[in-house]
């Protein structure tokens, strides 16, 4: 199929396109305790097409403005000659109604992408061994994993686009989901879910070392739920932030150092100013690394076929350079330095222990912890905390946190400490204040 539209792709004069090929073979289980309900094996190939169509029109001024029209489509596998070409010519005449500012396709690389290296990874035998490590800390006698589904899943890609590009990658992902129950003496039986996304890049046996540590912590966190009174009224406090959140919480800087943002003016960010606005905080360093190890978001390529290499967006909380994909770049008249996603932040100057010397409010896992990309607005319903008077640690549940980062940036800091959690590798815990906690009444 894949030829048959290039073939016919090439029969079309004036037209550009970028062609997408994706086949993906996965692996699913489905389990109730530890009893397998369900296993089967997905296999797709996938075809999406975009159609890029350049001309010109005058302004109200008079002056010729150059455009780039686009259209896409999937197709289907199964897809005619004679349907093909009837589908390019309706994608054609679509696209000349799209009046984008014109913007050039990615070019072919001459120098290999970072790290591209091939993978060699049977799913199978990899779900095997995920789920036996997984079950291995089902072992305690007031809780149990009620239930969990893994997905464990091969990607070729492939990319092509009319200048130039013609590049081929490997992923393998994992996704799991699952839930304990915990039974505790005053709370009674109560629920914790938990998902977990990561690359099996790292090995498999390091996968396993990772998945078991999370299942832990959810054993753990359930264990301290059950515990937990509700959030008090803490007044004027640190606050410490671990956790998944912390990939969130620093995306609103990758947000806002984002050509797109940029180019509709939705951010204040400005290259070689400050973006913490001075204070006493730790100055943040933020580096967009597209193979970070471990994450689902790596690959060597972006969606444009433009390849990929790490890049330094924010040193000492000065921002050095704006990130972006070839078009929103090209709008800026700067270097593409292509779509990631993945985050490396590092300026942490004080240890985990030293933040909880003082009273704080730790919150550790939240419902559905949110940061607006460019208002900034940040707040969840608080899951598990722990609040520390000065004497005794009490875990804690329910109520909120709300704030800005303007407002709480400038007094932001740090961990030397790093963990991972996906596409974020930093600090492991990080204290704020100007934030609000909602406490329960």
């Amino acid at each position: 199929m894949l030829k048959l539209l290039l073939d016919t792709l090439k029969t079309f004069e004036g037209v550009e396109y970028l062609v997408s090929e994706t086949k993906v073979r996965r692996v699913e289980s489905f389990n109730i305790r530890q009893k397998s309900e369900m296993r089967r094996e997905v296999v797709t190939t996938d075809i999406a097409l975009t159609l890029y169509v350049d001309f010109c029109e005058n302004d109200e001024s008079g002056n010729q403005v150059n455009y780039r029209g686009s259209y896409s489509v999937d197709i289907h596998p199964g897809t005619s000659a004679e349907e093909l070409h009837e589908i390019i010519t309706q994608g054609v005449y679509a696209a000349g109604f799209v009046k984008n500012a014109y913007y050039p396709l990615a070019p072919a690389s001459t120098e290999p992408a970072v790290q591209n290296h091939s993978l060699d990874i049977n799913i199978s035998q990899a779900l095997e061994s995920l789920q036996v490590a997984f079950y291995e800390c089902d072992v305690h006698d007031k809780g149990h994993i009620s239930y969990s589904e893994f997905f464990i899943t091969q990607r070729d890609e492939r990319k092509i686009n009319s200048n130039g590009v013609d590049v081929v990658y490997t992923t393998y992902n994992a996704f799991v989901e699952t839930a304990v129950h915990w039974s505790g003496e005053n709370t009674g039986e109560i629920e914790v879910c938990e998902s977990y996304r990561f690359s099996l890049d790292m090995g498999i046996d390091a996968a396993k070392a990772i998945l078991k540590e999370r299942v832990n912590e959810l054993f753990l966190t359930a264990s301290k739920k059950a515990e937990a009174v509700p959030t008090p009224v803490v007044g004027n406090i640190n606050i410490l932030l671990s956790g998944e959140c912390l990939g969130t919480f620093f995306s609103y800087y990758r947000s806002l150092a984002n050509a797109r943002l940029v180019y509709q003016q939705l951010s204040t960010f400005k290259e070689g100013e400050n973006v913490q606005c001075g204070g006493q905080s730790d100055k943040i360093n933020l580096m967009l690394d597209p193979y970070m190890v471990g994450s689902t978001n790596s690959r060597p390529y972006d969606d444009d076929g433009l390849a990929l290499q790490n890049h330094n967006i924010i040193a000492d909380g000065k921002l050095l350079k704006y990130s972006g994909d070839t078009r929103f770049a090209s709008y800026l008249g700067i270097e593409p330095t292509g779509n990631i996603t993945n985050m490396h932040i590092t300026g942490g100057t004080v240890s985990g222990a030293d933040m909880r010397k003082a009273p704080y409010l730790e919150l550790v896992s939240f419902s559905d912890f949110q940061v607006h990309p460019i208002t900034g607005d940040f707040g969840s319903e608080i899951r598990l905390g722990f609040y520390y008077d000065g004497t005794t640690i009490v875990p804690v549940t329910g109520g909120s946190i709300s704030g800005n980062m303007a407002k709480v940036h400038d007094s932001l800091r740090m961990s030397k400490e790093e963990k991972q959690f996906n596409g974020y590798k930093g600090p492991a815990v990080i204290c704020i204040t100007g934030a609000s906690i909602s406490a329960v009444v």
